[in-house]
């Protein structure tokens, strides 16, 4: 005698009144499965090929050679080898938003060490950026992550930067709030508009440095840690710390 509970998944659903899945649409989801894994497998390829080629020495060939897909396959994916350099850039932005998150949660388990979790967040993504130099100078020149340029900024057509970045400005104004709260950063000014400030000194920071602009000024870490306590001292509420 058959136990109760027993028989087929398709058994089961009857019995508990769901639907049956059609085969359509089990098809369709093994085909978006499908999709997003040979996506995956093209970003994996040209970051590798990317670092280990150059980004103007790799072909389209190249990378459809790796992933073992027709030429044809890659332009069903992606327009061109600076598209996938752009999502590579906005799967960065996304983990520094993931960063920032993890760190306004910190805080508000414990604000008083807000400062230092807000350290050593930023020190640990110009440890990152310090260690790939080569290849984070191309993701900020070429990818136009930062500074898009074209018809195209602002359009549906760039919604997907502009919705990375929307997010990342959310983790690092979540954070920023946490501090003004408990009274470690002047409130007098927006948390929006401080999260641009740091940004904005962040980025041009890491970009000027990336590109050697003011020749050889040492370590990232250090430069950008530096930058980091001069804006930290102008975000001081009058007579506190931060």
């Amino acid at each position: 005698m058959a136990r109760a509970g027993s028989g087929s998944g398709g058994e089961r659903r009857r019995a508990r009144g769901l639907p049956r899945p059609s085969a359509a649409a089990s098809a369709a989801g093994l085909r978006e499965r499908k999709k997003r894994q040979v996506r995956e497998r093209i970003l994996d390829v040209c970051a590798r090929l990317f670092r280990s080629r150059g980004f103007d020495e790799t072909t389209i060939d190249d990378i459809a050679a790796k992933v073992d897909v027709s030429r044809q396959t890659f332009f069903n994916y992606f327009p061109s080898k600076e598209a996938v350099l752009a999502e590579i850039g906005l799967a960065w932005l996304r983990s520094q938003g993931d960063l920032a998150r993890s760190g306004a949660v910190a805080g508000h388990d414990r604000p008083e060490s807000l400062a230092e979790g807000f350290r050593r967040v930023l020190r640990r993504q110009l440890e990152a950026i310090e260690s790939d130099r080569d290849f984070m100078r191309l993701v900020f020149t070429r990818s136009g992550l930062f500074f898009p340029q074209g018809p195209q900024v602002g359009s549906g057509a760039d919604e997907a930067r502009l919705e990375q970045t929307r997010t990342f400005f959310a983790a690092f104004v979540g954070l920023i709030r946490v501090g003004q709260q408990a009274g470690r950063i002047r409130r007098d000014v927006p948390a929006d508009q401080i999260a641009e400030m740091y940004v904005a000194v962040m980025v041009i920071t890491i970009r000027l440095w990336l590109t050697g602009y003011w020749g050889d000024t040492g370590s990232l870490v250090e430069r950008g840690m530096r930058a980091f306590g001069v804006l930290e001292d102008g975000l001081r509420p009058p007579g506190g710390t931060t």
